[in-house]
């Protein structure tokens, strides 16, 4: 149970295709397929590294957690996301320490990797980085 390791990274971009382009090129990366992902009002691509994924992220619209992380902070770093077994254990854990999360329980999804359940700490207790905690299922 617990953390397993650095899984990806997230990069928020306003252009997802040409991002995702001078990635590929500058590190010598296939691309995967671009995936919408509604809830969250953004479509993104993964990039994969050995086991290391990069994960460009672009908003579809203005009010989503993409846009609004681009509005505050400009394009860049936005999430890392650390691979954990027993998703619920760990954040019982993590809760009993003082930490605190966007949702109270993880959000399950079938995603571009497979499906997995996924959780982010409340970037507030982890000053101001967005750190995303995933199970693979």
């Amino acid at each position: 149970m617990g953390i397993e390791g650095l899984m990806k990274i997230g990069i928020a971009t306003k252009d997802l295709d040409r991002t995702t382009a001078v990635l590929a090129d500058a590190l010598g990366l296939v691309p995967g397929e671009a995936v919408a992902y509604q809830p969250y009002g953004m479509r993104y691509r993964i990039l994969k590294l050995g086991d290391f994924m990069i994960e460009v992220v672009e908003p579809t619209g203005a009010d989503g957690p993409i846009a609004q992380f681009i509005e505050q902070n400009g394009e860049g770093l936005q999430h890392m996301t650390f691979k954990v077994s027993d998703i619920e254990q760990l954040m019982a854990d993590m809760k009993s320490k003082g930490a605190r999360f966007t949702s109270s329980a993880p959000v399950r999804l079938n995603t571009a990797i497979g499906p997995v359940k996924f959780a982010f700490v409340n970037p507030r207790v982890s000053n101001g980085a967005l750190i995303q905690l995933m199970e693979m299922l």
